[in-house]
């Protein structure tokens, strides 16, 4: 008892023998991070060889003890430290009376554990002093931690939609009277024809999720008569079947392109190979020749006569026609990127069975990862959100850190805490 009678004789509350300022007990991630001020006083080593305080972070049935702060009064009496810990060295936090400062900064971290919600910073007073008189003479609490709630909030990452690039082709026989250029829609069959155009476009232009359109036209003309004035007839009725388009559609003149093929010869070549017709292998090599146009056309006539007479009817006119492509890009709703997006916008609709259904097979990166951690916290899924944010803040994503630190707190919350129980023999 010759301690607390020495303290009582000096009137100091055992309270006060160290106090702490600013003291902070929290949580960083899986770590418990302890730090304070505490100021000493020579009237600890009143009367005592040496004193000791230690704190630890406990509450009524767990404590753990961190580093403590050593005081001894005599250079003979450090002897009494070492069953604390204390073996000099350079990390011990270990003071003689006459070098005693009046505050020492105490810092630590231990593993974080799910009892240390509610539990307190507390300083340990333990005294040696002599003829076997030691004990602890008080203990004061210093702050407190209690787990707040998980706090999340949805933190939607706009990707941005992934293009593909589409075509669509098609045929259409404008006919045209002989030498003319000018289009008569009403000329045998070229409403129908035109009609092929208008339908094509009209369902490329009624999408609002495409972009950049291009729309190319070439018209072929077939390998009858001079080459100069096919070549002409060519690029006018080309020149006119673009008109009718840009009178039809309000696009930019810069979006339909007119290009045209005065002789359409590989169409004639793949019509002979795929005939039975009389010397065609020798037709096929005057084709394939170095004549000029004009000379081959004129070869098999002269040569040939009767089989041209057949190909005047049943093949040139085929080769005389309109081909149109219409190039566009358009979302890629099977793109990870994509899906993401639709993702976020179920997310923020409310439709969490939607925004499900799209990320279940969105694949598996970094960005499909953050949306599914969104949407698993979303759902109070904290553990499922934890493991997908990791997986993001792995994969480069930085703005995930924040959000898998906060939900991975569900392991440490009052209400995740599972009381132990005795084995069952």
């Amino acid at each position: 008892m010759k301690r607390i009678l020495i303290a009582l004789a000096l009137l100091l509350p055992l309270s006060a023998l160290a106090q702490s300022q600013e003291a902070t007990l929290q949580r960083e991630g899986e770590r418990m991070v302890v730090s304070a001020n505490i100021q000493l006083t020579p009237a600890m080593l009143k009367g005592v060889k040496a004193f000791v305080l230690v704190p630890q972070v406990a509450d009524s049935s767990h404590s753990v003890a961190l580093r403590p702060i050593g005081l001894y009064s005599k250079d003979k009496f450090y002897s009494y430290l070492e069953s604390y810990g204390f073996s000099g060295a350079s990390e011990d936090k270990v003071f003689r009376k006459e070098q005693l400062p009046t505050t020492v900064h105490y810092s630590a971290s231990i593993p974080y554990e799910v009892w240390m919600d509610g539990a307190q910073l507390q300083l340990v007073h333990q005294y040696e002093g002599c003829c076997g008189d030691s004990g602890v003479e008080a203990v004061d609490s210093l702050t407190r931690y209690d787990e707040a709630p998980i706090a999340f909030a949805p933190a939607f990452r706009e990707v941005g939609k992934s293009m593909k690039k589409e075509v669509v082709t098609g045929k259409a026989f404008i006919e045209f009277p002989v030498n003319k250029t000018q289009l008569n829609d009403k000329f045998r069959g070229n409403a129908a024809e035109l009609n092929k155009i208008k339908e094509s476009l009209e369902g490329v232009r009624s999408n609002k999720e495409i972009e950049d359109c291009i729309v190319r036209i070439t018209g072929h003309a077939s390998p009858e008569g001079k080459y100069s004035v096919n070549e002409r007839l060519a690029d006018d009725r080309t020149q006119a079947v673009r008109d009718y388009v840009l009178s039809q559609f309000n696009f930019p003149d810069n979006t339909v392109v007119a290009t045209s093929d005065a002789e359409n010869w590989p169409g004639l070549r793949s019509y002979v190979e795929d005939s039975k017709l009389k010397n065609k292998q020798a037709i096929l090599d005057i084709i394939d020749s170095d004549l000029a146009p004009d000379a081959k056309e004129q070869r098999i006539r002269r040569e040939h006569s009767a089989q041209w007479s057949t190909l005047r009817s049943k093949c040139l006119p085929k080769l005389r026609y309109t081909e149109y492509f219409i190039e566009y890009t358009v979302i890629d709703y099977e793109a990870a990127q994509t899906k993401v997006d639709l993702a976020n916008e179920a997310m923020k609709e409310g439709d969490i069975q939607k925004a499900s259904e799209i990320l279940s097979t969105a694949g598996n990166d970094p960005e499909a990862a953050y949306a599914r951690g969104t949407l698993a916290a979303m759902k109070e899924d904290f553990a499922t959100a934890a493991a997908e944010f990791k997986k993001a803040m792995d994969g480069g994503i930085s703005e995930a850190k924040a959000l898998w630190e906060e939900v991975s707190r569900h392991r440490f919350i009052n209400k995740e805490k599972v009381v132990p129980t005795e084995p069952t023999e």
